[in-house]
């Protein structure tokens, strides 16, 4: 019998402990460290401190974090509870990620003591090309089926937990169906991009049954929604796993993701997209994978930090980082006029390299040696000027530093003055009416497993119900350019240089810490700001790592937007209160193209869990800028 999820939510409230002080990982041992952390602890923060000694999960809406939890406590691995997570998220956090969209997973196996990458980002169908579009003059704007790529998320998840999990896709999947066929209570930002979204609902009756009641009317915040269709075709995954049971546990999950992309559900998804003249064939669902990759990796200052490679945007963190190091940030104190700007025009230099160097391995050669060279990074980092904001979008030469690369066939950025250029700025994920969004999920569990996702898109922005799937199609496919002069361009079979930038951080060889974020561009910058707050201002927060999260945060819009039209906001620095009136004149004195914002509302949920090298415990946050959640024990 399966637990209350009351019960399970105050089994994990009487967990939840607050750490003992102790060393900070930085040096081993520092008489004033008790004195500066209970410092830290007396400054108000919204959330309390959350740890314990076995586990914890941190995750983008508390009903995710705690179907991660629940398995934790049931006895299954990081792998296990973060696929479980997965699921639930895609049934109960719509607005921000479901389970046609996509899922980008990092995985530290303590028994391997390696990082591996899964890289569950959809493709486009074979019928794609450039010419496709541009003959039946579509765009790649961000609704319907015209940026529709196959959904990669279900294929990442079920992956991770063929390969790494212990338990079944049923028990994994439990909670996410029984959410999806007894209903769940609506939070008030899902019934908002519900409303946000119903013109776009008339084009598409499907989604109307679907978000709406019988009666054409919305369900209202804390109503409970039912999602029977959604439930069907998980139950018909679960009983492909009963039929496949005898050839053990690994067969049984693999026919439950057969039965998605190659069975009848795909053939139900296939045939409608067919009757709506969308350019997809089985064999574009059937030959789909979740591509398992080695991943990019940096080490910064003893921290050994990797990302997805460079079909993604986090090797951006990478680079920064390099360039960071450079610096000497903890002397000039968090948050100064002098550490934004110096953090700022380092992310800068990277985003000019991203736009112009990365995208789809399967047809790219990307100078990624000489992207990630130390060599390379203090060649940039040189470029910054301590007292003048840059203008320029310029990318550097990496192939000078690449054994590989020698010449680039692409697009490079080459512009002196962005700023002429005007224009409007990017935003983080626009839709219709509300913006659509991304999730996280963090897991560590009681072996130093550690799970580390971020899945997105199918959002109830935009993504067109499946007939009777209930499987909402991923529009990644925004992410692409239609010109074919550069790298992240359309192409059959590619998948887009996504946003999405899970994060796994080793100390010394050993598991330190999951983090990441929503935010679409702004992400590798709420997880760059959130990283050094934790490990370069370890005393400021310890224990408390939400503290460490609800520091002010700037956001720089010095790039192309990865989202169509692929706008650009050169120069632009958005600010948080309640840094100061002297920082922000300080940086508008500099030259930054500086604007106000209030306090925490930047697009980003970091959500994180480390091990605390001194105790060994998990310590877990999530930021308050939404409704994330952190739980241990």
């Amino acid at each position: 019998m399966r637990p209350h999820l009351g019960l399970l939510a105050l089994t994990a409230t009487l967990a939840v402990s607050v750490l003992c002080v102790t060393e900070t990982p930085n040096v081993a041992a520092q008489k004033g460290n008790v004195v500066r952390a209970r410092e830290a602890s007396d400054r108000p923060t919204q959330r309390p401190p959350v740890g314990g000694r076995n586990g914890g999960a941190s995750a983008g809406h508390p009903l995710t974090t705690a179907a991660a939890f629940e398995i934790l406590l049931k006895g299954g691995s990081a792998f296990d509870a973060g696929v479980a997570a997965m699921l639930v998220g895609g049934v109960v956090e719509q607005d921000l990620y479901s389970l046609g969209g996509e899922g980008l997973v990092l995985v530290y196996p303590r028994s391997e003591r390696k990082v591996t990458s899964v890289v569950g980002q959809g493709w486009a169908p074979k019928g794609a090309t450039i010419d496709w579009y541009t003959a039946r003059h579509k765009d790649l704007d961000g609704e319907g089926l015209d940026p529709a790529v196959i959904p990669g998320a279900i294929h990442a998840a079920l992956t991770v937990l063929e390969k790494w999990g212990t338990m079944s896709f049923e028990q994994v999947s439990a909670r996410a169906i029984e959410y999806a066929r007894d209903g769940f209570p609506l939070r008030p930002r899902t019934a908002a991009s519900i409303e946000g979204n119903l013109d776009f609902f008339k084009k598409w009756p499907g989604n109307q049954r679907y978000w709406l009641k019988p009666d054409g009317s919305m369900y209202k915040p804390g109503e409970t929604i039912k999602l029977p269709t959604l439930a069907h075709t998980l139950t018909l995954m679960v009983e492909a796993e009963h039929a496949a049971a005898p050839k053990g546990r690994a067969a049984g999950v693999v026919a439950a993701r057969d039965r998605f992309y190659k069975g009848d559900i795909a053939r139900e998804m296939v045939a409608f997209l067919k009757q709506h003249q969308a350019p997809f064939e089985l064999d574009d669902f059937a030959e789909f994978f979740a591509k398992i990759e080695e991943p990019a990796t940096t080490n910064y200052r003893g921290y050994q930090v990797y990302k997805h490679s460079f079909g993604s945007q986090g090797p951006v963190l990478l680079e920064t980082l390099n360039i960071l190091e450079n610096f000497d940030l903890k002397s000039m104190k968090r948050n100064s006029a002098e550490y934004i700007h110096t953090i700022i025009e380092a992310l800068k230099l990277g985003y000019a390299d991203r736009d112009s160097y990365y995208g789809d391995p399967a047809f790219v050669q990307t100078p990624g040696e000489g992207l990630l060279s130390k060599a390379y990074a203090k060649q940039r980092a040189a470029l910054i000027d301590p007292k003048h904001a840059s203008r320029g979008f310029i990318a550097g030469n990496p192939m000078a530093f690449d054994s590989k690369v020698k010449e680039w066939k692409y697009w490079a950025a080459n512009i002196a003055d962005g700023t002429k250029s005007g224009g409007p700025a990017p935003d983080a994920e626009p839709i219709r009416g509300t913006i659509k969004d991304t999730t996280h999920i963090s897991v560590i569990d009681k072996e130093g497993n550690i799970f580390d996702a971020t899945p997105s898109g199918g959002w109830i922005g935009g993504a067109v119900i499946l007939g009777n799937t209930g499987i909402g199609m991923s529009v990644r496919g925004e992410q692409f350019w239609l010109d074919s002069t550069r790298a992240a361009q359309l192409r059959p079979r590619s998948r887009p240089r996504y946003t999405l930038t899970p994060s796994i951080v080793l100390r010394d060889g050993q598991p330190f810490m999951a983090i990441g974020t929503p935010g679409g561009d702004n992400q590798d910058q709420t997880i760059l700001q959130a990283f050094l707050n934790v490990v370069e201002f370890w005393n400021d927060w310890y224990p408390n790592l939400h503290e460490a999260f609800e520091w002010p945060r700037v956001q720089t819009l010095h790039f192309f937007g990865s989202f169509w039209p692929h706008n650009a906001g050169f120069n632009r620095l958005n600010v948080e209160a309640p840094i100061s009136d002297e920082v922000f004149k300080e940086l508008q004195a500099r030259g930054h193209n500086a604007s106000r914002v209030r306090a925490q509302s930047i697009s980003s949920c970091a959500t994180a869990v480390l091990i605390d090298p001194a105790s060994g415990n998990r310590i877990a946050g999530a930021d308050p800028r939404r409704d994330c959640y952190a739980m241990a024990y």
